[in-house]
């Protein structure tokens, strides 16, 4: 009786240490079936990120005329004013790419067209020279700054040319408006 009760002990002893090292195991074996479970379900669908595409919007392209005239319909009269040959103009437009471009004493009239991508500030300036000598003392004298930008159905506002009949006449005009020698136009382009 003895042995059989080491022995049943035994059997006993060697079952429930099986019986730990199954739990063991089974432990060891769910731990590793969630962690895997568990980094499969993170998985990304898209695995390469695709680029933010930055929100722009949409350019449009539209012409933009500068000119530079010489003749001037008058409203009132339906006359045609001729600006005298003894003005000299010089003046800077801004191109496409932002730049200024000047345009030194150029026959009138004279015009370029550009095309722009919008929003844009189209913009004419420039000054107007003369030589007092070349003046008439007596005869017409026709002045005017008639520069534009025009870009589908916007424009600036029409510029006026003036008459003097003497050379004094105009020169005391020009002592009291010494500021329409120089001219600046602009336009938003949109």
């Amino acid at each position: 009786m003895g042995k059989a009760l080491l022995m049943n002990t035994f059997i006993y002893y060697v079952q429930q240490t099986k019986i730990k090292q199954m739990k063991k195991l089974s432990f060891l074996l769910a731990t590793l079936l969630i962690g895997g479970l568990m980094l499969t379900g993170c998985k990304k669908d898209n695995p390469q990120p695709t680029p933010d595409t930055p929100s722009t919007p949409t350019e449009t392209t539209k012409t933009v005329v500068y000119t530079m005239d010489n003749v001037m319909k008058d409203s009132n009269s339906s006359a045609t004013l001729t600006v005298s040959p003894y003005f000299h103009y010089t003046f800077k437009y801004k191109d496409a790419d932002g730049t200024m471009v000047e345009v030194n004493d150029p026959t009138l009239p004279w015009t370029k067209e550009i095309s722009v991508k919008t929003p844009f500030e189209a913009k004419l300036e420039g000054t107007v020279t003369y030589n007092e000598n070349e003046l008439p003392e007596e005869g017409l004298i026709i002045f005017g700054t008639l520069g534009s930008i025009k870009s589908g159905t916007s424009a600036t506002p029409s510029q006026r040319a003036s008459q003097f009949h003497a050379r004094q006449q105009f020169l005391d005009f020009i002592s009291t408006h010494a500021d329409r020698v120089n001219y600046s136009f602009t336009l938003s382009v949109n």
